[in-house]
């Protein structure tokens, strides 16, 4: 049985220092304001597995209130936000393969199309992402200048544009190869260069059009 929410319990003050030497069983309990809770809930399963639970699922295995159960999913979902967003911006992406490892996670998995564009600053580090179009299982299409346009909107020093296939074949399609060549031109000539177009697949395979 899952025990009732109940109202809840301020935790004890801690300084920002104390954080990165306090136990794990400590910052539950301080997540969680109730004081001698950590060992058991960890006693039941490692955080890696309990950071995957629901809500209700924690609830249930660590025996704690639904409402408690809430908050600490709450601080797992705040840390995988947090580290995807440090892994996003500011990575460096100077060649195919970085690009690859970058837009994989993301891209691989999906059952349609979709592709994206990673503005770059001057060191040919992630600055802004976003995506430029979705379309079907085995094709998607997006203007030459729609691309262009969001290269300078996102006040890119240079770009590189991923997208996957579904299929799990990477090798670019003769529609794939004219758009890369037609935006090295016409990039090249704005001084805001595409330097990479990168196809993922599903089983990590990739390809680099006309890299």
């Amino acid at each position: 049985m899952i025990p009732m929410s109940r109202a809840p319990v301020d935790a004890p003050a801690e300084t920002a220092a104390e954080l990165p030497t306090a136990t794990e069983a400590a910052l539950l309990e301080m997540v969680l304001g109730l004081p001698g809770v950590g060992p058991r809930i960890l006693g039941t399963a490692a955080l890696p597995s309990l950071g995957r639970l629901s809500p209700a699922a924690l609830a249930e295995r660590t025996q704690i209130a639904l409402f408690d159960a809430t908050r600490l999913a709450a601080a797992f979902e705040l840390g995988r936000r947090y580290h995807a967003a440090r892994a996003r911006r500011g990575a460096l992406l100077t060649d195919a393969a970085r690009v690859a490892r970058y837009f994989g996670p993301r891209l691989a998995s999906l059952v349609h199309e979709e592709l994206w564009i990673a503005a770059l600053d001057t060191h040919g580090r992630v600055r802004e992402t976003r995506l430029l179009a979705r379309g079907s299982d085995d094709a998607l299409h997006v203007g030459r200048a729609t691309v262009l346009r969001t290269a300078l909107d996102m006040a890119a020093h240079s770009f590189v544009l991923a997208h996957n296939h579904p299929s799990g074949d990477p090798t670019p399609t003769r529609e794939d190869e004219a758009m890369t060549l037609e935006l090295r031109h016409l990039s090249a000539e704005l001084l805001v260069p595409l330097t990479a177009h990168v196809i993922v697949t599903p089983s990590g395979r990739y390809a680099a059009v006309h890299e």
